[in-house]
């Protein structure tokens, strides 16, 4: 039986909250230390998950002989630094979504862990929920026939605080970055690269985009619609249509625990698949598997994925108008 792999939290935020609870629902892992820039925040966090060690610094956690792994959970505009700090001092690293701002910086990140021949995987949740490998397991059987369109939304409506990070644009705020990466990733984890981008956005008074839409086309003809606000509460749910049925996962679709087959003139099929924790579990479970067994990337997961959706994002911002510093 393998070792326990000890898992080391780089930032104490509402995310990193989530993620250390979802541990108790892990076996073979386990959370050895977190780190703050303030050690007193460090420690508050270290108390209420009963993680023994607690840094005041990122440094100090990177030189920690016992970490195996860091899971950087700072605001998306610093994973880019940490992640190369992580990767430069010989960490593996799990890096939150989206993986950096741009695709200048995820392609960095990325060869900087060939380089260092250290695994490197962006934190996207979602891809490992049971509801969505059913759904990719049925489109590969062919179930619903070739995929003519998918559509994925989420939007929410976010406080209205113009020097938060929601809206900040030093903090990385708009809706595309925020959430909108989850509906671009489904689009391209079932489609692929896009060959045509159309965006469109609607912009909040500091420059960050309050609502995005758009369209993607690929090579197999297939069209994908996405949509992402930070002031209106979409619905969440996500539709992949075949011309041979279709396949609607419940909502919200990117921690979903249900999904219905529906072909075309057939009965329709559901299948559920409630979980006790967070949802958190099963992308940390998959992360101990690629470590155990030697990878560098995950197959789920992989660095080409998170390549894409970093290049398609930058062309939706660059429609949209929307510009960050740096």
């Amino acid at each position: 039986m393998s070792r326990v792999l000890n898992f080391g939290i780089l930032g104490a935020g509402k995310i990193a909250n989530r993620f250390a609870d979802a541990f108790r629902y892990v076996d073979g892992a386990a959370v050895l230390a977190a780190a703050s820039r303030e050690q007193k925040k460090a420690r508050e966090f270290a108390d209420k998950h009963q993680i023994r060690k607690a840094y005041g610094s990122y440094q100090e956690l990177i030189h920690d002989p016992e970490i195996d792994i860091i899971y950087v959970a700072t605001p998306h505009p610093f994973h880019h630094e940490h992640t190369l700090l992580c990767l430069n001092g010989g960490k593996a690293v799990l890096c939150e979504k989206p993986m950096a701002m741009n695709l200048k910086q995820v392609k960095e990140m990325t060869d900087t862990a060939r380089k260092k021949n250290l695994f490197l995987m962006e934190g996207m949740w979602s891809r490992f929920f049971p509801a969505l490998l059913k759904a990719q397991e049925l489109v590969a059987s062919g179930a619903i026939g070739k995929i003519q369109y998918v559509h994925a939304d989420f939007g929410f409506s976010a406080p209205v605080n113009l020097e938060g990070r929601v809206y900040n644009m030093a903090l990385g705020g708009g809706a595309q970055l925020d959430v909108g990466v989850y509906p671009l990733f489904l689009v391209l984890c079932l489609l692929g690269k896009p060959n045509e981008i159309k965006a469109m956005s609607t912009k909040a008074s500091t420059g960050a985009d309050a609502t995005t839409s758009a369209e993607l086309k690929f090579v197999s003809g297939a069209i994908g619609h996405i949509f992402s606000s930070i002031v209106a509460d979409s619905p969440k749910d996500a539709h992949i249509v075949g011309d041979k049925g279709r396949l609607v996962l419940h909502a919200p679709w990117h921690k979903s625990e249900a999904v219905s087959f529906l072909p075309n003139g057939g009965e329709r099929q559901d299948f559920r698949y409630p979980h006790s924790g967070n949802g958190f579990e099963f992308q940390i479970r998959s992360v101990v598997e690629c470590l155990n067994a030697g990878k560098k990337e995950n197959d789920l997961m992989p660095h080409s994925l998170s390549l894409n959706m970093a290049e398609a994002a930058d062309e939706i911002l660059r429609q949209a108008g929307v510009r960050y510093g740096g």
